[in-house]
């Protein structure tokens, strides 16, 4: 099930689902540890004799981000029950406290008595064994805990009452489904504490006046000490709970706002997915600099392994986006990170967990004896994963123009990325060495990787200059000359009038792979190897134009050709990353004309057609019914609308001064 909210401040993270479950929690680190890993914080209700579970398909639900905040919105609805539950859900700025409200409205004549029910099955640290829950009456809360990472349940209704029925139990063990179903009675059996696999539930009683509303407050304290974690629930308590929520939506409006930028020319649901996407950016940025790819953990159900990773190719993508929409302070703990797990021959790994340990990867292992492949050195690298990095280091630089830290960085970390990006290539050709292409799938020289490559060395040669390195310069401004000439003459298929998704190095020739693919294109103009009115370039864009353009009334562009990549139907499956590449290059061009900006008006409502419903986008989708598939919400794609509206907005800016 996709993610319908991220909510977090950095630390602490909740993934919600569309029923308002927390199916995710993140503690002390965004995307480690995942400490409910795709069970169910499940909400119930018992009124009136009759218990229902809001998600037993008898309530109307709707949920999204509250206007120009990161605080979530649930409306939950029962003509049966003739109740309503409206909910916002928060993670405080402060410190790490999950903080629900829930108003519970009366729509019958009659006072009612209301019993709502708060499930929790933690997995903490990801696993179901050695887990603790008990029932503290000192402080008349329920304690989940494991080592060093504890969970402390409590909450309030408006007569300053809290939890007044509790119990612990077992779930996902020995065919136990869980202490949820001894909720549905209305009473639990208050079994004070277990171990293993754990979970719980508790209760809170409200009595609801008619036509009225009665209110109550839940949370969730999270600390690495039980001392830790009571004293949060103390400041809860303290501080009040709603008091804290306001804060909380305070200050995320004050950070979404802090830019003065004129959004007149997108409708509210442009606005709106623009406001949420760099509100998914932000969640999922840790304080320690990793930006990892979703949060999401559904995606486990369909492989090995999730995407709560810091890619640096995707993290370099989001951090750009981020500088440029104004958020430089969140950035440049992720070039600090970069810098910390550099190789020390220059290059990056595959992937890393937010704590700056490698993450787990599918690349050829490092035994020497994979490394080398017809006397070809194969490290198990993306590389342009390291060129994205200093290439989004200089656009950070520009925004910034903070000298000193590009004068720290330079000898430890740009030079060292820069001058393996020389070595790493063929001594004959000057292509890039292979390593696995954007898509994670070849091995080989891709066109991306190179034209990446190209501007990563332009970067470190401006670097140079600027720091009055002039031979630094000229190497790394030569071989970038050297990349360039050698896409042009290598990595072009005149059968396919279109640059190739890869090649091969093979024996002193390069042999194309003859597929079209629209990273090709995106690499061209980005990393601007090319000028638009290059007649390679032109043709590759007839290419994209032709060949990868999903037929189907859903619409979207491909990745490649034959895409395979959760495909389930005769079509491979649209990207939200590749339509968008289609509106940027648009944009990008030296004149864009009235025809042009229609154009690109076109992608960004396709795009708002194809959110879900609470306003999140994933990574693919279903070319034929336009579903979300894969990991939701995949943060590039987000990152690339919000680029995508920035450069609208630019565009359309310089139109009206030209007229």
């Amino acid at each position: 099930m996709p993610r319908a909210l991220v909510l977090g401040n950095g630390s602490f993270t909740v993934c919600l689902d569309e029923f308002g479950f927390v199916r995710d929690m993140y503690y002390p680190y965004v995307g480690l540890e995942n400490h409910v890993i795709g069970k169910k914080h499940r909400i119930g209700v018992m009124v009136d004799g009759q218990f229902s579970w809001v998600d037993d398909g008898g309530w109307e639900i709707s949920i999204g981000y509250k206007p120009e905040t990161m605080i979530g919105q649930l409306v939950c609805k029962s003509e049966r029950l003739q109740l309503s539950l409206v909910m916002e859900d928060a993670v405080y700025n402060e410190k790490n406290v999950f903080l629900r409200q829930v108003d519970v409205y009366n729509h019958s004549d009659q006072v009612r008595d209301v019993k709502l029910f708060f499930g929790q099955e933690f997995r903490i640290s990801e696993v179901k064994a050695r887990n603790t829950g008990f029932y503290d009456p000192t402080h008349a809360t329920v304690v989940h805990y494991k080592g060093c990472r504890v969970f402390v349940v409590d909450g309030r209704t408006s007569t300053s009452t809290g939890i007044d029925d509790y119990t612990i139990g077992m779930f996902d063990y020995e065919g136990k489904e869980g202490s949820y179903r001894d909720a549905e009675d209305g009473v639990l059996s208050r079994n004070a504490v277990e171990h293993g696999s754990v979970d719980s539930v508790v209760r809170f009683s409200l009595t609801c006046e008619p036509k009225l509303k009665a209110q109550m407050f839940y949370w969730i304290c999270a600390g690495e000490t039980l001392d830790e974690a009571f004293a949060l629930n103390d400041l809860v308590l303290f501080k009040k709970p709603e008091n804290m929520i306001h804060s909380t939506e305070q200050y995320w409006n004050a950070w979404l706002n802090k830019q003065t930028r004129d959004l007149s020319f997108l409708d509210a649901a442009e606005k709106k997915l623009f406001d949420t996407s760099l509100f998914i950016l932000r969640s999922h940025t840790d304080n320690h600099g990793s930006i990892v790819a979703s949060l999401d953990s559904t995606i486990m159900e369909y492989g090995k392994d999730d995407y709560a990773y810091m890619w640096p190719r995707d993290a370099s993508f989001i951090s750009m986006i981020l500088d440029r929409a104004g958020y430089d302070e969140a950035t440049t703990p992720f070039f600090t990170f970069c810098q910390h797990v550099l190789h020390p021959d220059g290059y990056l790994h595959h992937r890393f967990r937010s704590d700056e340990a490698l993450g787990s990867t599918w690349h050829s292992t490092t035994s020497q004896k994979e490394w080398l492949k017809d006397k070809i050195l194969q490290l198990p690298i993306q590389e342009d994963e390291s060129a994205s990095v200093l290439y989004a280091l200089w656009k950070h630089y520009l925004y910034t123009k903070d000298i000193e830290y590009i004068e720290i960085a330079y000898k430890p970390f740009i030079e060292k990325i820069a001058n393996f990006l020389v070595a790493f290539r063929d001594q004959e050709t000057h292509l890039p060495l292979h390593s696995y292409d954007l898509w994670e799938e070849k091995i080989g020289v891709s066109t991306y990787t190179a034209a990446c490559v190209y501007g990563a060395l332009q970067a470190a040669a401006r670097f140079s200059e600027l720091l009055g390195k002039r031979n630094h310069m000229r190497t790394y401004r030569d071989a970038a000359q050297e990349i360039k000439e050698a896409m042009k003459k290598y990595l072009f298929s005149e059968t396919l009038q279109s640059f190739v998704r890869v090649s091969y190095l093979e024996n002193g020739t390069v042999r194309q792979e003859e597929v079209v693919d629209a990273s090709s294109l995106f690499g061209l103009w980005y990393f601007e190897v090319l000028e638009e009115d290059d007649p390679m370039f032109i043709a590759t864009e007839k290419a994209v134009d032709t060949l990868l353009v999903n037929d189907t009334p859903v619409g979207g562009v491909v990745r490649y050709q034959r895409d395979e990549y959760f495909r389930s139907t005769s079509h491979s499956n649209p990207w939200f990353i590749t339509t968008l590449w289609q509106a940027e290059r648009i944009l990008s061009k030296k004149t864009v004309t009235e025809e042009g900006l229609a154009k690109v008006r076109d992608y960004l409502g396709w795009v708002v057609k194809y959110q879900t419903s609470s306003g999140v986008l994933a990574e693919q989708l279903n070319p034929f019914t336009g579903a979300p598939l894969s990991a939701t919400p995949l943060v590039w794609s987000h990152a690339v609308y919000v680029e995508t509206v920035l450069m609208y907005i630019e565009r359309v800016k310089e139109l009206e001064r030209h007229d």
